[in-house]
């Protein structure tokens, strides 16, 4: 990500901080259109394809055909997490061969094998995802046992109501307001999967079901879904980005730039009493507390740097 997507300025919360995000107006404001929709997924580069949809979107400008490329950038994320971060965290050896898949066009039903076998995984039953789990044939299937083992349903639970296209309608409205708490995170897109309608009911907003979103979008994405971008009721441009829902605000004026608001997922995420430092607050003070901090750093995939702070065990 460029310089100029985050602030040197760190804002701090309870249990971590990290870079305040920039007001892109700031830096936009009086840039003729076409050269601020070329300038802005170069800046936020990590999602530059979602924010080049949804800045189209705001702009009013032709849309790219960007429903591949964000895919591609949802899919890198997910694996890197489930592939490499995550076994990295709990101690379990990693295939980063399985991530070389992402740059072969024919390797989607290989990444979808090495994910979750042959079972169609939203589809199963506690019990059967139970089984699935004790069988262990891919890694994040054993990366998901051990946090089904070892990590206490309690630990980091936090539920919160999930995005709307509402939220993000006021959220980038002209007058600055505080994010209220919700669920920006891609368990909100992927929450009415069976497995995941059953697991949030046994344990609510745990870890445990935090992974298994990211396992289920990995999977949906495979399949086609849910890249979608489009328009809110307000004019608004937003993206399905890899983190959850981006939103893009715009107001034109003689061709340029009069006001412009970003609001990444991570936004919600970070914000003040919101859903990252809920979770912070639920985890015990134990030994391990650090690296359930770290578990939860992955579960909700910031799109910025963050430290943790005072989660000594």
């Amino acid at each position: 990500m460029s310089p100029l997507a985050a602030s040197p300025v760190l804002a701090h919360r309870r249990g971590f901080s990290a870079p305040a995000f920039t007001d892109a107006g700031r830096w936009l404001a009086g840039r003729p259109v076409e050269e601020a929709a070329r300038l802005i997924p170069r800046v936020f580069n990590l999602c530059a394809a979602a924010h080049g949809a949804a800045s189209a979107q705001a702009l009013h400008l032709p849309a790219p055909d960007a429903e591949a490329s964000i895919r591609q950038e949802t899919l890198r994320d997910h694996a890197l997490a489930l592939f490499h971060q995550g076994p990295e965290a709990l101690g379990l050896p990693g295939e980063r061969d399985a991530l070389g898949l992402l740059a072969n066009p024919d390797g989607g039903a290989e990444l979808a094998r090495r994910v979750s076998g042959d079972v169609d995984l939203a589809g199963l039953s506690l019990s059967d995802f139970d089984l699935w789990l004790a069988r262990g044939e891919t890694l994040p299937a054993r990366l998901l046992r051990q946090v089904r083992q070892h990590i206490d349903p309690a630990w980091g639970r936090v539920g919160l109501p999930p995005l709307t296209l509402s939220d993000l309608d006021a959220a980038v409205a002209d007058a600055p307001r505080d994010l209220p708490a919700r669920d920006a995170t891609v368990l909100a897109r992927v929450r009415q999967a069976p497995l995941l309608v059953a697991l949030l009911a046994a344990e609510g907003g745990s870890l445990l079901a935090r992974f298994l979103a990211r396992v289920l979008d990995l999977l949906a994405v495979l399949k086609g879904g849910p890249a979608s971008c489009g328009r809110t009721a307000a004019g608004h441009g937003f993206a399905a980005a890899a983190r959850g829902l981006l939103a893009h605000g715009a107001r034109v004026e003689a061709g340029r730039i009069a006001f412009y608001r970003i609001v990444p997922p991570s936004a919600w995420t970070l914000a003040p009493g919101g859903l990252l430092e809920r979770m912070l607050a639920a985890l015990p003070s134990r030994a391990e507390t650090p690296m359930l901090g770290r578990l939860a750093l992955l579960a909700v995939n910031p799109c910025v740097p963050v430290k943790l702070e005072g989660l000594g065990g």
